[in-house]
């Protein structure tokens, strides 16, 4: 049956046409047709279905409520199909991936025009993924890539905002960062700048900067200290509070506002990973401050005041990777001479890896040959980890 043939039958016979184009999808694009090629749903019509068997010679079975079509080695020949591509005619799908990746390379390019000075980073966005994956073939997302850019800069080199100022400094909107395909991205090229693929939304956001609301995003402290907020003048309840074994609990926007920290003597602050172990510190007298896991903007705030009025830090966590890239974090802000206890992990109860903390651990350990706490991640991956309260609090 030569095509015009086939044209002909099929104009009488429209309702056939959808299940063809299976074959002919496979006839334009190889040069050999699958023995087997599932043609659609059963229509529940058995003269339907009788109709496409005569024109297929028969070779047609109903399998699992589906139309198939199986043809032997001899018949599977793609010319042999070709009246059925020129009688239905094949219009090749667009090579989105293709397209695809040539945005994503164009935004990567643009970027590292615009910020010469961060092309490692731009690497790293585009051999993760993360920007071809956001723009796809959608080129006025390619222009909100870079925008989702400069925030995450802004976030890296200036913590300390709402996602609704984000927004609007560079959406000029200050709903665009609150929710949807925005909000997915930032957070997923956060990730990438901050190198913290497996926090969650909440915790990622909070660590880079990320000021949730100015009055309820803070730091708790229990230290005796006066803070200073120029023409307000000083404020020393914390050290009032310190000296009646409570603590101080200090709202970003204060800690903002504070310009310098004094103290009486020189400070060495425990820095807290975890709650309980921080409420033994607390009821010790010894001075300390609560990180509740990564640091916020506004522990890390406090601190560096801590830090600008001559004070240090000793960093008690758990002894997994989070533990002591929270140490490494905090030691941005404070010096941190030493990790608690001080005689080491070794000689506590240790809890084994699994395979996807052990992974985290060797990958990490790949990327970061300059990281402060190695020997100590090392020690991790031979014998595993210790939970800060195992190590416990003021005895440490």
């Amino acid at each position: 049956m030569n095509s015009d043939d086939l044209k002909a039958r099929l104009a009488q016979q429209p309702d056939l046409v959808p299940y063809l184009k299976r074959i002919v999808r496979h006839a334009a694009t190889a040069e050999q047709l699958p023995p087997r090629i599932v043609l659609g749903e059963d229509a529940g019509s058995s003269d339907l279905f009788e109709r496409l068997n005569r024109l297929l010679s028969g070779r047609c079975r109903i399998e699992k409520g589906k139309y198939i079509l199986r043809l032997a080695e001899p018949l599977r020949a793609a010319g042999l199909w070709q009246p059925f591509v020129d009688a239905i005619g094949y219009m090749p799908r667009p090579d989105n991936a293709a397209q695809a990746a040539a945005l994503a390379r164009d935004a990567a390019k643009r970027l590292r025009l615009l910020h010469p000075g961060e092309r490692a980073l731009v690497d790293a966005l585009e051999e993760s993924g993360v920007l071809r994956a956001f723009i796809g073939t959608d080129r006025d997302r390619e222009d909100d890539a870079l925008k989702l850019f400069d925030a995450c800069l802004r976030l890296r080199d200036a913590p300390g905002i709402t996602l609704s100022q984000l927004g609007s400094d560079c959406f000029n909107d200050s709903k665009a960062l609150r929710g949807g395909a925005l909000r997915g991205q930032l957070e997923r090229m956060l990730q990438v700048v901050f190198d913290q693929p497996d926090l969650s939304s909440a915790e990622l956001l909070a660590h880079c900067g990320v000021i949730d609301n100015p009055y309820t995003s803070h730091a708790i402290v229990f230290a005796p200290f006066t803070f200073h907020m120029g023409a307000a003048g000083a404020f020393d309840f914390p050290r009032a509070l310190f000296a009646a074994g409570q603590v101080a609990v200090l709202p970003w926007e204060t800690i903002q506002r504070i310009g310098r920290i004094t103290l009486d003597a020189p400070l060495r602050l425990v820095t807290s990973e975890n709650a309980a172990p921080f409420l033994d510190w607390v009821r010790a007298g010894v001075p300390a401050v609560y990180t509740e896991g990564y640091p916020n903007g506004a522990v890390r705030g406090l601190l560096r005041h801590f830090a600008a009025a001559g004070a240090t830090a000793e960093h008690a966590g758990d002894s997994d990777l989070d533990g002591y890239r929270i140490a490494e974090q905090i030691g941005r802000s404070i010096p941190v001479t030493g990790l608690l206890p001080r005689g080491g992990v070794a000689h506590l109860p240790h809890k084994p890896l699994d395979e996807a903390q052990r992974a985290r651990i060797e990958n990490y350990i790949a990327r970061h040959p300059g990281f402060p706490y190695l020997e100590e991640l090392r020690h991790t991956l031979a014998h595993g980890w210790v939970e800060q309260e195992t190590a416990g609090g003021a005895g440490g």
